[in-house]
């Protein structure tokens, strides 16, 4: 019978252990991106943006008794008109903005003109949630 030297014996538990939780994490983030788990994450975090653009577009027309757009008017029914994100107006001597006073922060994507209000009311983005 052949003797084992101390540095032929194999591998721990400890050390097995450890192979199977690594092999592990790395099926569950397969497993995460196969099922989309990430991109209904940015949908969710677009949909919040998307309320508090809202809400905030809401808050400035009842308080100006104007939209936050270039011209102060929605757009025609099926037609877009950008949100002037920096639309203001005058009340007894002071002056009220709709960024940063009815937002907290602006949106990602503010800057780039692709934030949407149509005649509803409604807020869209003009990209894919997938580009957001």
């Amino acid at each position: 019978m052949k003797k084992v030297k101390k540095d032929e014996r194999g591998f721990s538990f400890l050390e097995i252990g450890v192979a199977l939780l690594i092999i592990t994490i790395l099926v569950a983030v397969v497993i995460l991106i196969m099922t989309g788990f990430f991109s209904k994450a940015r949908e969710t975090g677009l949909e919040a943006d998307l309320r508090n653009v809202k809400t905030a577009v809401d808050s400035y027309a009842t308080e100006s008794m104007q939209w936050p757009t270039a011209n102060g008017k929605l757009p025609y029914t099926g037609e877009y008109a950008p949100i002037d994100f920096y639309a203001s107006f005058s009340r007894g001597g002071k002056t009220m903005s709709f960024y940063p006073h009815f937002l907290q922060d602006l949106p990602k994507h503010a800057d780039e003109g692709v934030w949407l209000i149509d005649s509803a009311s409604r807020l869209s983005l003009d990209m894919d949630p997938e580009e957001y």
